[in-house]
């Protein structure tokens, strides 16, 4: 769904429309799931699977976009990637605390709240998440090896041996479909 296409979904929502808030907000999904990957302990991958963290994220939202104030798909993105955070970071904290409760398991909240930069403008800080909400969907049309790769050495911060292992590849491969995959992204991006 384009920007202009959300914008309209966005007013017909506001106007009582559910189906366009469906709509509107099954077409961030992209951008959700990014954040709840990038979100989500690799230590509770066998507990909490990923589309259930986009799931609790995008029902709280249509639970409460009545509350929501906004009028812009820019102020939209930034509503919903609060939402994100906090359910992931329930999720998370719900999980952490089960059976015996080991310290060195838990995460402070704060560190969730922390990806939320104070320091900058509420207006550009809704630009960026419009941003990553569209590099987030550009990513979804990439083949999956190409999407593993990039959020890999993106998000995971895995040097090149070890996602050359993860993908069953060489090294050398690897670097080569990582050239590829940034080219692509670019063309996908359309910058």
């Amino acid at each position: 769904m384009e920007v202009g296409d959300k914008q309209a979904a966005l007013e017909r929502a506001r106007l009582g429309d559910t189906h366009a808030r469906g709509e509107l907000l099954e077409s961030f999904r992209p951008y959700v799931c990014f954040i709840a990957r990038a979100l989500r302990d690799r230590r509770l991958a066998a507990r909490v699977e990923e589309s259930d963290l986009v799931q609790d994220a995008l029902l709280e939202a249509h639970r409460q976009f009545a509350g929501f104030r906004g009028s812009t798909v820019a102020e939209l993105t930034a509503w919903l990637r609060q939402i994100v955070i906090r359910t992931t970071g329930h999720t998370l904290r719900r999980h952490c605390g089960t059976g015996k409760r080991d310290p060195g398991r838990e995460r402070p909240a704060e560190a969730l709240e922390a990806l939320v930069d104070p320091g900058s403008s509420p207006s550009a800080q809704a630009v960026r998440h419009e941003q990553a909400a569209r590099l987030a969907e550009a990513l979804t049309r990439l083949p999956e090896d190409m999407q593993q790769l990039l959020l890999g050495r993106h998000l995971d911060g895995l040097p090149y041996a070890a996602l050359a292992q993860r993908l069953g590849r060489s090294e050398g491969a690897v670097r080569v479909l990582y050239i590829r995959a940034l080219d692509r992204l670019r063309q996908e991006c359309g910058e």
